[in-house]
């Protein structure tokens, strides 16, 4: 038996040939189907050394490594911070790797206990009221409600097309003008959203923004100095932008694009999906969002990509009329259903 904190081996017996590896899980840890498609999701599972889904059917001698559950905090809650107040709505910073909310039957660390216990240390009595998630890997801005009017507000604006939320992600490979991703997503009990073959509202689209693509050397030391795998020859620091997102929606449009997110092994490169045991990596940062009386800037601090913080400011003051969508969308976008967000 592994002790804690170390990887444990595990071989496929003949009699799990041809089961779902979520199943052979459940024997093997003693886990709940949740908890153990949650281990799968946050990439603590691989299959012959690759990532892996929890549909996935297993042979008779396969390995699987089962890496630690990653309950440490690694210092990740104390870099939460408070952006501010705006009315009746609050900002927080996620750093990466650490998760948005509290997982079922799990201590692991999060941002809302986080944001919370910083909250409270500051004398605050309004409850907050979560509106967004980001995926682990990804950083950025957290919206909260301080009531449950402020949070109705938050959603009705968001469903008429006045939110906009401008995320900053290094591509594999060269974005050479704007793109739109269109193509509806089917997120419905999936740890990896499909891209369907049917448009999508208009709400549910993401613009792509090339902002700068670095080639050669610049591009492989961009990628290795913020500890991703198997650099790519030639990547693109784009502005992603989205209105009413789903389920991984910016790295399913980026991937469906031929533009995946570097180090992203869900969607694109299995080999490539985790810089250490557990633990997905890709660079996602939410920077902007704003909506009718909240506007909240956040930029990452990556290393070696040249004039990130110029580029980004500078593009987001010439596209300020993204801020805003035609009478057409308005009208498609009140019949969209809201349902999941990014």
């Amino acid at each position: 038996m592994s002790a804690p904190g170390q990887v444990r081996h595990v071989t496929v017996e003949a009699a799990q040939h041809g089961e779902r590896l979520d199943r052979v899980l459940m024997a093997v840890c003693g886990l709940s189907l949740r908890a153990a498609r949650r281990r799968i999701d946050d990439g603590g599972i691989r299959v012959d050394g690759k990532t892996a889904v929890a549909a996935q059917r297993l042979r008779a001698g396969q390995r699987l490594e089962l890496f630690p559950d990653g309950e440490a905090d690694d210092g990740l809650s104390s870099a939460v911070r408070l952006l501010g107040r705006q009315g009746d709505h609050v900002a927080f910073f996620k750093p990466a790797g650490l998760h948005s909310s509290p997982l079922a039957g799990r201590t692991a660390p999060n941002l809302e206990d986080a944001a919370r216990a910083l909250w409270n240390e500051d004398a605050q009595t309004a409850p907050l009221h979560f509106l967004q998630r980001l995926d682990q890997a990804t950083s950025g801005i957290v919206c909260a409600a301080l009531s449950d009017d402020a949070a109705r507000r938050f959603r009705a604006a968001e469903a008429r097309g006045e939110c906009a939320k401008y995320y900053l992600a290094l591509l594999r490979g060269e974005l050479e003008a704007p793109l739109t991703a269109d193509r509806a997503l089917d997120v419905d009990s999936r740890s990896v959203s499909r891209i369907l073959d049917k448009m999508a509202p208009p709400l549910r689209h993401t613009r792509f923004f090339p902002l700068h693509v670095l080639r050669g050397d610049e591009a492989a030391a961009a990628q290795t100095a913020n500890g991703l795998t198997a650099p790519a020859p030639a990547v693109t620091l784009a502005a992603c932008v989205i209105r009413c997102g789903a389920r991984h929606q910016i790295r399913a449009h980026a991937a469906s694009l031929g533009l995946p997110l570097c180090g992203d092994g869900r969607y694109a490169r299995p080999g490539d999906a985790v810089a250490g045991p557990g633990r997905e990596r890709f660079l996602l940062h939410h920077a902007c969002l704003t909506g009718p009386g909240w506007r909240w800037l956040c930029l990452p601090t990556w290393e070696r990509l040249p004039f990130l913080e110029n580029h980004f400011r500078k593009w987001l003051e010439s596209h300020s009329r993204y801020d805003t969508i035609s009478l057409t969308e308005k009208a498609v976008a009140a019949r969209a259903p809201v349902r999941e967000r990014v």
